[in-house]
């Protein structure tokens, strides 16, 4: 057995090693397994190693199994045979395969270790994976690097800047700020979905600095995602409800920092390069505010104040829109028209899509380059060009970007008053006005201010269109009526804590003395104005001055507050009622509407050749004749007037057919035949038989219907019978009529336009009616 000592001791080794070993390695799998729940620990332990722990459980079994055979095959046979040498040789073949084993067990204990002791070697590990480009977004990466960071938010009492989530949180927003391509969208989308997760873990912490600094970092992230990197529309829905789900699940934790919007707080408008991401953060908002009117009211001034933080400043495009004239140097005024009225000419799309509105100003931004580039310039001068532009463009559409949210915030803090009111929570408004620059400040604040406690804020809001369907809409513009009273109470009390020494209904001159309604038409006056009387009737109720000053401890003003706001309603009333006879004798009448009428006149749209075949075809003349004088109409200049919110439909065209009637009765006169010798069987399918109605009952009431079934007729009108017929030949295209034509002289063409040059109109706008002439210029 001498020369098998070799031989002896690896067979210890091996032995000794894979008892060690075998053990470890069930350790490992157990407390993985119901650390994480996951095997993919496992996997990430055998890439860092570089092979499978089973494959070294298999070597380690077989080596051994081939030193204990071998030993049995040198001790079974003679060593004449078998010779020391061999054996030397063998057993030292056996070494070096049992080297290379206990280096890999030793490697494996290392490893193992190292990811007992800490996460950080296996996340190190997943994060380089992550930036390795495949097919499938690294699905098991992710699903693992996420349940690490649930584990070690909720078994550790600090989060260090190297924790599992804070460095996922850095490797997010590297990508999105960056643009780092170093991995893939879709695995972004993946990371971000999957930290939500991290949410409920901080929650169930009960850490407060954790929970809010880990819902401010992911909501920053998330928003950042959506406005860097994702377009789907079906993401943004997916995303945007598993948020709001991760916010209702606060509702009973006493812990309400998504609810109140709070992360927001981590993000401001000038860090969104994307306007839709305003649409995100509003959606998300609405939401809020649709399940906290219900559940937890009031976290609502909380949630809007936080709006109004992400907002924080209003947008100055409009005045840095000038800087255009001079932005490359010397004044250019080419542009000047189409700049000053950039606003208001596109501003419906700043609300229905702000990306249009974007690139609209980079095409008026484009037009003074080209200007600053003609004549050519020098190589530096173009590149200073190029740098001036891109600054200018960036920080526009910041401002652009700015002025969305400012708008879509302020509309969302106005519905959240008529959700509160539709539920009688006007304790819950009144703490709406005051998060902001509450009454008795006397200091103001900077920032855009969401809710501005002032009557004129409350007018422009009445008559305005609320709600996701009609039914809505209605129903949240009558909550906004029923708080009519208390925002009236609001504004006094807003004036009477500035002016205690002032008996109270002194404020009733001096807060309606700028009142302003904002757009001014017929339409939204009248809605005002009928919404006000709603209003008042509500006021009549005592409940009113009673919240308001219970809210305000200042009971002893209660009926003053009671008695004040009718008397305010009714100065608006007067105010509203001298808008409308200013607006009815003043606006201008609308050429759209004029032209609508001209059109109904002209029957546009219907064939008139059909109607009045014997206008098929006329010649034209630029010379002016006499023109039929039709009858003048006058309408109320109401009827000419644009958003008045009443239609009109014309009924005009009958001054055609009263032209065409007289034509046809001359033609009949003169160029027709005496109705004794008509005969239905001379005429042709190409003939069309043209008689008054009077002449065609007369003739055809003593002959059988079978003599004239198929006759093709056009009948007009006469007060008595002429007594005589016309035949129109269709198919010799004849002209009966000339059409004036100020721009050509033809013999025979289709009537098709022409109609249209042939009618003068003439609107006369006096004394608060519209008269209308008009002159046809159709001769016979």
């Amino acid at each position: 057995m001498d020369r098998l000592s070799i031989s002896t001791h690896l067979i210890g080794i091996l032995t000794a090693f894979s008892a060690f070993t075998m053990p470890i390695a069930l350790e490992v799998l157990n407390r993985v397994k119901s650390r994480y729940g996951s095997a993919h620990y496992m996997d990430s332990i055998e890439q860092i190693m570089g092979f499978k722990i089973q494959v070294l459980f298999r070597e380690l079994i077989v080596t051994l199994i081939a030193i204990i055979c071998f030993t049995l095959f040198v001790c079974s046979v003679d060593k004449d045979l078998f010779k020391d040498g061999y054996v030397l040789f063998t057993e030292f073949v056996f070494s070096l395969i049992t080297s290379a084993l206990l280096i890999k067990e030793f490697k494996f204990i290392k490893t193992v270790f190292l990811a007992t002791r800490s996460d950080n070697l296996v996340t190190e590990h997943l994060i380089s994976k992550l930036q390795t480009k495949n097919n499938t977004n690294h699905p098991e990466e992710v699903e693992l690097l996420v349940q690490i960071a649930c584990y070690n938010i909720e078994h550790t009492a600090i989060t260090s800047e190297k924790s599992t989530e804070n460095r996922l949180f850095e490797l997010i927003e590297k990508a999105c700020v960056n643009q780092d391509c170093s991995i893939d969208t879709d695995t972004i989308k993946r990371l971000v979905d999957g930290l939500a997760a991290t949410l409920t873990s901080a929650r169930n912490t009960n850490s407060r600095d954790k929970y809010v600094s880990l819902q401010r970092d992911y909501g920053r992230l998330l928003v950042l995602f959506f406005d860097r990197k994702m377009k789907d529309y079906n993401v943004f829905e997916t995303f945007s409800r598993r948020f709001y789900e991760e916010s209702i699940k606060e509702l009973n934790t006493g812990q309400y920092w998504l609810l109140r919007g709070d992360f927001l707080i981590s993000i401001h408008t000038w860090d969104i390069q994307n306007p839709q991401t305003i649409r995100f953060i509003d959606s998300h908002v609405r939401s809020l505010i649709y399940f906290l009117v219900d559940k937890k009211p009031e976290l609502l001034p909380e949630l809007i104040d936080n709006y109004r933080n992400f907002i924080s400043f209003e947008s100055h495009f409009a005045d840095d829109l000038y800087e255009l004239s001079h932005l490359f140097g010397s004044y250019n005024p080419a542009h000047f028209k189409e700049m000053s009225s950039f606003t208001e000419t596109h501003k419906e799309l700043l609300t229905t899509t702000p990306q249009d509105y974007i690139n609209n100003f980079k095409l008026l931004l484009d037009k003074y380059v080209q200007d600053a580039l003609t004549p050519p310039v020098t190589e530096s001068r173009l590149d200073e060009i190029m740098q001036v532009k891109y600054e200018y463009e960036q920080r526009m559409i910041s401002e652009i970007i700015k002025r969305v949210g400012e708008s879509t915030a302020k509309s969302t803090a106005q519905h959240t008053l008529r959700v509160l009111a539709n539920k009688s929570q006007w304790g819950c408004i009144l703490d709406c006005h005051e998060s902001f620059s509450p009454a008795h400040s006397k200091v103001s604040r900077l920032g855009v201010n969401l809710l501005p406690a002032s009557l004129n804020s409350m007018l422009q809001q009445l008559g305005q269109p609320q709600g996701h369907s009609y039914s809505n809409s209605e129903e949240l513009s009558h909550a906004y009526v029923r708080a009519v009273p208390i925002l009236v109470m609001y504004a006094v009390y807003s004036w009477r804590i500035q002016n205690m020494d002032e008996n109270l209904h002194t404020c009733i001159s001096a807060i309606t003395s700028s009142l302003n309604m904002g757009e001014k038409s017929i339409q939204i006056a009248n809605r005002m104005l009928n919404e006000l009387k709603q209003a008042t009737y509500y006021a009549k109720s005592p409940v009113y001055a009673e919240a308001f000053c219970n809210h305000f401890d200042i009971k002893h003003e209660e009926a003053d507050f009671n008695s004040i706001v009718i008397p305010i309603l009714s100065k608006i009333q007067d105010y509203l009622n001298n808008q409308l006879i200013e607006i009815r004798e003043t606006q201008p009448l609308s050429e759209a509407i004029k032209q609508l009428y001209i059109d109904g006149i002209l029957m546009k749209g219907q064939n008139l050749a059909d109607k009045f075949p014997l206008f098929s075809f006329v010649s034209l003349s630029k010379d002016k004749q006499v023109p039929f004088k039709l009858p003048s109409k006058s309408y109320e200049r109401e009827r000419f007037l644009d958003n008045t919110g009443v239609g009109y439909v014309s009924r005009s065209y009958r001054f055609i057919e009263s032209i065409y009637n007289a034509i046809a009765l001359t033609i009949i006169t003169k160029k027709g035949s005496s109705l004794s010798a008509l005969d239905f069987e001379v005429l042709e399918n190409n003939h069309l038989l043209v008689m008054t109605h009077k002449d065609w009952q007369n003739f055809t009431s003593s002959k059988d219907i079978d003599d004239f079934k198929d006759v093709k007729h056009h009948l007009v009108f006469s007060d008595e019978p002429l007594d005589a017929f016309y035949v129109y030949d269709t198919k010799e295209s004849q002209t009966l009529v000339t059409l004036y034509n100020p721009e050509i002289n033809q013999e025979l063409t289709p009537l098709d336009e022409n109609m249209g040059n042939a009618f003068e109109f003439e609107f006369i706008d006096k004394e608060g009616k519209v008269t209308v002439k008009v002159d046809a210029h159709i001769y016979c």
